[in-house]
């Protein structure tokens, strides 16, 4: 009966009328019953399911026409709209799911079905690299709609760049809908270099500090070795410009600074023995370094590590949160190698036209606007060395680091300047060892295992790292070798002290400059000074003293 009223609807028989009135707006609920009957029927909805397939096609694929319209504005990004703080904020996942959460629920319904099981559970462990897997599959179909909609492309392409990516790894991921073609990341890439030297040059015209290190790039060792080829690694210098944030101008006048530089006098050798106030702050430090290579050994204190009496104490801290802005300059192909590139003979060169350009005209042409300060990282880099420098010795001296790199099969460390991490690495894994034998003859037990088992309290951990502090790492008089062949000292033992010592300057340092606290740091600087003349490094013994002598006698309170 119902398909004769609906033939007649159309055909325009007896019954068209009501046929006609099937369909009115008023019936609508009832039409929807009449399917949800259908459906609910095993056999009914069988069939209707089979009738809807080919509709159900076409009315997915107009549904995902139009949402992939739709989302076209929300992902579209030309080279030259790229700006560094796109790049910092860049990220796939916060791109995409607002779009498809939002503009395109279809399109991810069909992808989800595509890429999960039925009975898929989000909790797994998977759930979020599916997610961003089918984040990146939308934004390559979105790609392949629009090359405008690029936001996650010039991501995707930047990314690969700085990971050494060649042009035609680059042009591949582009073919794939992954990436903008090379030529596009190239254009961008000196879009963003432009843009940073407008914001450089933006903060350079308030309190800033400027900065340079060395750089190198290395291309494909397949390079062909020819005339007017490119070099298998280029060297330059990298400048960096710092906004420092929160700083009165009136701070950083020149006239008291150079008041006081007239004014000054030689340092004395008192000034580079630590104060009482450091000398405390430094053994309080190095007792909860001690204490933490326990911790790492032991997980079962983790429960005890952040009590308050075990962390350090901060002495002149940066505020909590705080992050300085940084502005790269263009690089310089400058060799570090070279004359020229030399940081400790630029900063040397610096002084010395200082000193010779004392009478000139202005404070630019005196040249007395620099006020030079070593980088931190370069500190610890050049201290290591040092390090290894004095405690190398041979294999067959026992306690000596060429001895301890044969044990742990370390390779590649006995040159002048080794890799930094792999020698860090190496320093620190035998640091740890040397505490944590000395934790052993110290904690008052057979074994660890069995101090941890006896609960320890914060108290007494911080109290055996002190005793193993002043007995395995403070060389006394008595005990330092005076003569290799004296009968009467353990040289071996005077040797690991002054190692144990050494090192823990080295774990110390590194530990302030990751908590910002530079306080920490100038409290160490006398001994990190007698450390470089003792090691032969008379350089950056001569900067460590330059920087005291500024900090104690030229820069005013206010500039520090």
């Amino acid at each position: 009966m119902l398909i004769h009223l609906l033939e007649s609807a159309q055909t325009g028989g007896i019954h068209a009328r009501l046929g006609k009135a099937f369909f009115r707006q008023t019936n609508e609920e009832n039409i929807c019953r009449l399917l949800d009957f259908i459906m609910d029927n095993k056999k009914g909805a069988a069939i209707l399911r089979e009738w809807m397939r080919p509709h159900a096609i076409a009315l997915v694929c107009d549904q995902v026409h139009d949402e992939m319209e739709a989302a076209k504005p929300f992902l579209r990004m030309t080279t030259a709209e790229t700006s560094p703080d796109f790049i910092e904020s860049w990220d796939i996942n916060s791109i995409m799911d607002p779009v498809s959460n939002n503009i395109t629920p279809v399109w991810t319904a069909v992808l989800t079905a595509a890429t999960e099981p039925k009975q898929y559970r989000v909790e797994t462990d998977n759930a979020y690299f599916i997610l961003q897997t089918r984040n990146i599959i939308s934004a390559q179909v979105h790609y392949r709609r629009s090359f405008k909609s690029s936001k996650v492309q010039i991501g995707l392409g930047l990314t690969a760049w700085s990971m050494g990516a060649s042009c035609n790894m680059i042009n591949i991921l582009h073919k794939a809908g992954l990436s903008n073609s090379y030529c596009s990341i190239s254009s961008i890439i000196f879009g963003l270099h432009v843009f940073s030297l407008q914001q450089a040059e933006k903060i350079s015209a308030g309190p800033h500090a400027f900065a340079y290190d060395n750089v190198n790039f290395s291309s494909s060792k397949f390079v062909e070795q020819r005339p007017g080829a490119m070099c298998k690694v280029q060297s330059g210098t990298f400048p960096i410009i710092y906004k420092l944030q929160g700083v009165d101008p009136l701070h950083l006048k020149l006239a008291p600074i150079i008041a006081n530089l007239k004014n000054s006098r030689p340092l004395r050798l008192g000034e580079l023995q630590p104060t009482q106030a450091s000398a405390i702050s430094y053994s309080h430090q190095t007792a909860v370094n001690i204490a933490i290579i326990l911790f790492k050994c032991l997980p079962e204190l983790d429960n005890i590590s952040c009590d308050p009496i075990l962390q350090h104490k901060p002495r002149q801290p940066l505020p909590i949160g705080h992050k300085t802005r940084f502005f790269p300059l263009s690089v310089s192909t400058i060799e570090e190698a070279s004359v020229t590139g030399n940081l400790h003979l630029t900063n040397a060169r610096i002084r010395g036209t200082q000193s010779l350009r004392a009478k000139d005209v202005n404070a630019w042409e005196r040249r007395e606007v620099f006020q030079l300060a070593f980088g931190t990282f370069h500190l610890v880099m050049n201290l290591i060395w040092a390090l290894l420098h004095t405690h190398c010795g041979t294999a067959a001296e026992h306690g000596s680091l060429t001895h301890y790199f044969e044990i742990l099969e370390k390779a590649q460390l006995g040159n002048d300047r080794p890799d930094y991490h792999t020698l860090l690495a190496a320093l620190t894994q035998i640091l740890d060892g040397l505490i944590l034998n000395a934790w052993r003859s110290e904690c008052g037990f057979e074994s660890l295992d069995a101090f941890a088992a006896s609960k320890p309290t914060p108290a007494d951990i911080l109290r055996i790292a002190e005793v193993i502090n002043n007995k395995y790492a403070c060389p006394s008089i008595s005990t330092a070798p005076t003569e290799a062949t004296s009968p009467h000292v353990d040289v071996v033992h005077a040797n690991t002290i002054l190692l144990t010592r050494n090192l823990l300057y080295v774990v110390e340092l590194i530990s302030a400059i990751s908590a910002g606290d530079f306080g920490r740091i100038e409290d160490i600087l006398p001994q990190i000074a007698c450390i470089f003349r003792g090691a032969g490094s008379n350089n950056y013994s001569m900067e460590v003293l330059h920087l005291l002598f500024n900090i104690k006698h030229v820069w005013t309170p206010e500039f520090l």
